[in-house]
């Protein structure tokens, strides 16, 4: 009867210790000052590739004239809002500035639609895959 009882109270404490320990994790624990960092190098080295997405972007949706227009007109601007907001999180990186976080300073709304939002970087283009080529058994 005791080892019923050491055994189900064991059983409850780990259950109620699984269970705690998300409280203890906040949202926003990943964004540090070196993602911060990170971020601001990477929208100022890879802004040009705004050109890019946003002209197969148009091309998708409306064909090659205004793939054409689009790809110049909002690449560069979506590029030099990129590069601006690089220099700016590169500068504060070690402060929390935004909203007193280390989160992204612009606007992200890649879960609805990519093409108003930014993310955190530039979109891959190309023909790249994300497979692992490494087999692995499991079980």
């Amino acid at each position: 009867m005791k080892n019923r009882f050491v055994l189900l109270a064991l059983a409850a404490f780990t259950l109620a210790g699984s269970a705690f320990a998300d409280i203890q994790s906040p949202p926003g624990h990943h964004y540090t000052w070196s993602g911060k960092l990170t971020r601001g190098v990477g929208n100022i080295l890879f802004a040009p590739g705004e050109y890019i997405t946003r002209w197969r972007m148009a091309l998708k949706e409306r064909g090659p004239a205004a793939g054409v227009a689009e790809g110049i007109v909002e690449g560069t601007h979506r590029s030099i809002v990129r590069i601006f907001y690089g220099v700016y999180e590169v500068a504060t990186c070690p402060v929390p500035s935004w909203k007193l976080t280390y989160r992204p300073p612009y606007p992200s709304r890649e879960h609805v639609d990519n093409w108003w939002g930014y993310t955190d970087f530039v979109n891959e283009n190309g023909q790249l895959t994300h497979t692992r080529y490494s087999r692995t058994q499991g079980w």
